[in-house]
């Protein structure tokens, strides 16, 4: 089997050869230097991480100007898509999400979003397997996991109107700007909002089985990042359960939205165990579990009959399409 992989590894490295000398014979030197630097940073090189300043390098391409930006998530959206190497497809999506952290900030309209959302399709890596050994399909379910997140996140973002990420998180300024924001939506926004994030939090938590491959450093990097994102997730939900649980929202709730509220807070608190696991608590002290179980109580004590009228069916999400629960969601008894 060493051997094999051994084999593997020498017939990678001599593909990566072949692309960069193909990139090298481009008669526009930017996109050759761009598509070199692309696939420098995402090599078949096993599961080793790509060297520091090979990522550097590629995100000084994909922070750049619109067009070369535009140009670097192009070869890395076509590199993910043609790829069957999970260790290649991990590298992309870790380069797409290292753009999509840094750039956000500054450029909302960057061209991730617009491929993402005009049939692009290329974080859709649903049915993605690499099949070499069990080792790499161990691998393919993090690039599974990897993909879906970052395109719930992305979905996240476009419903929030400003990007998901830890380094949009910001200045005081900004802070308080969202919280007046916040404080002026209607109760029918924040409910579709927090749901949003509430299947965002599901993703994450729909982490692979394989847990110990955390200790790879490919791997870390992955959960390093995301927790990162989860961080920023949380902090949004806390804030809009605190906002619809607080004395002058939760009073004025109509029973349907009650119900909502609550099956959104019995759908994070699913996803508790899961969570701790995958960050092991570094991410969990900011008091969310408490403000949860707060508000559940003051829902059921605003019901007449202590809230026994609320059944949530676990498993069931809202559909603000339809404007309705799936239908596992919800038992309501009279």
């Amino acid at each position: 089997m060493g051997q094999r992989k051994r084999l593997r590894d020498i017939v990678g490295a001599m593909k990566d050869r072949g692309s960069l000398f193909k990139a090298s014979l481009s008669a526009k030197p930017a996109a050759s230097a761009t598509r070199a630097a692309v696939l420098r940073a995402t090599s078949h090189s096993s599961s080793a991480a790509p060297a520091e300043h090979r990522v550097a390098a590629l995100l000084s391409l994909g922070l750049g100007s619109g067009i070369t930006a535009s140009t670097c998530i192009r070869y890395l959206a076509g590199r993910l898509r043609r790829t069957g190497n999970a260790f290649v497809a991990l590298k992309c999506l870790s380069a797409l999400h290292s753009i999509m952290i840094h750039r956000s900030p500054h450029d909302e309209n960057l061209c991730l979003y617009s491929f993402a959302f005009e049939g692009k399709g290329f974080l859709n890596l649903s049915m993605f397997s690499d099949d070499f050994d069990e080792e790499a399909k161990a691998y393919s379910s993090w690039v599974r996991w990897y993909a879906a997140t970052l395109e719930q996140s992305l979905i996240a973002s476009r419903s929030l109107g400003y990007v998901l990420s830890s380094s949009s998180s910001c200045s005081q300024v900004k802070r308080e700007y969202k919280r007046e924001k916040m404080r002026a939506a209607t109760s029918s926004d924040l409910m579709r909002e927090l749901e949003v994030l509430v299947n965002s939090l599901e993703q994450v938590s729909d982490v692979p089985g394989s847990l110990h491959l955390q200790k790879d450093d490919l791997v870390y990097g992955v959960v390093r990042s995301v927790c990162q994102d989860y961080r920023m997730i949380r902090r949004e939900v806390f804030s809009r359960v605190e906002e619809l649980g607080g004395d002058e929202r939760l009073g004025s709730l109509s029973f349907g939205h009650l119900t909502r509220l609550l099956s959104a807070l019995e759908r994070i608190e699913d996803c508790r165990e899961k969570l701790a696991s995958l960050f092991a608590n570094k991410a969990n002290a900011d008091g969310l579990w408490d403000l949860i179980a707060r508000t559940k109580a003051r829902i059921h004590g605003l019901v007449p009959d202590g809230g026994r009228s609320l059944t949530v069916v676990p498993g069931g999400a809202w559909l603000p399409w339809q404007d309705r629960f799936s239908s596992n969601a919800l038992t309501t008894v009279w």
